[in-house]
């Protein structure tokens, strides 16, 4: 285990010096750096807004997932408290 994550150290060390020994080799996109007003500019700052919405839409359900959990645990402690798995301290 330690033999691969010495292999992994020094593969990420030889990745970041490449980068650095040859900085024409990384360059922006076209959103950071050339036209704003490109097709794939545009096309990227659609895929980004998608994106984020993707992102927004999973932490919403499994934020309303836990407000139902919660809602359902006080309505079956409510109904029965005798029968209930969870004590109140």
């Amino acid at each position: 285990m330690r033999f691969l994550k010495d292999k992994a150290i020094k593969l990420t060390a030889a990745i970041a010096a490449a980068v650095v020994a040859h900085p024409g080799v990384v360059s922006a996109c076209s959103a950071c750096y050339g036209e704003p007003d490109s097709a794939a500019a545009r096309g990227l700052s659609w895929a980004i807004t998608a994106l984020a919405g993707v992102v927004v839409m999973v932490l919403a359900g499994v934020v309303s997932f836990f407000v139902h959990a919660a809602r359902k645990s006080e309505l079956v402690q409510a109904a029965d408290p005798e029968t209930s798995s969870i004590e109140k301290s």
